[in-house]
């Protein structure tokens, strides 16, 4: 495993957004109302936090299952995780800072930028560092 993904450190570059994203994948599809209730969201909002919970578990998953196979050749995984961490950032940051954090109820929170950042900073390292690997 480790040595599929060109050593330990690009191993943990894969292994620590697949541990977020089952994480918060997980809390979205079966822990919803907790969610729900730590953001002040609204029970209107079960549905897209569920949707949410799907891509974020599925890509969590793909990680975990090419941590256990081989990363060689997924380099369009990885970019679609870079590109949703940096929407993820932009759309996050300026949700946390704009009207939406102003809703009665509403709990903003700056884990809605820093957790994409930490996520964009990992599939930065991952394009950039194992291209040799996931290009292949």
């Amino acid at each position: 495993m480790i040595e599929a993904s060109g050593g330990l450190a690009n191993f943990i570059a894969i292994l620590i957004p697949a541990l977020m994203g089952g994480f918060y994948g997980y809390r979205c599809l079966f822990l919803s109302d907790g969610f729900i209730d730590q953001y002040g969201l609204g029970a209107g909002s079960e549905f897209m936090v569920k949707l949410s919970g799907t891509y974020t578990f599925t890509q969590s998953l793909i990680y975990f299952i090419l941590l256990l196979t081989s990363p060689v050749g997924a380099w369009s995984v990885f970019a679609f995780g870079t590109i949703q961490a940096a929407l993820f950032l932009v759309f996050g940051y300026t949700t946390v800072k704009g009207k939406w954090a102003q809703v009665e109820g509403v709990k903003a929170t700056a884990e809605g930028y820093i957790v994409p950042a930490i996520l964009l900073v990992f599939h930065l390292y991952i394009m950039f560092t194992m291209g040799d690997i996931i290009y292949t």
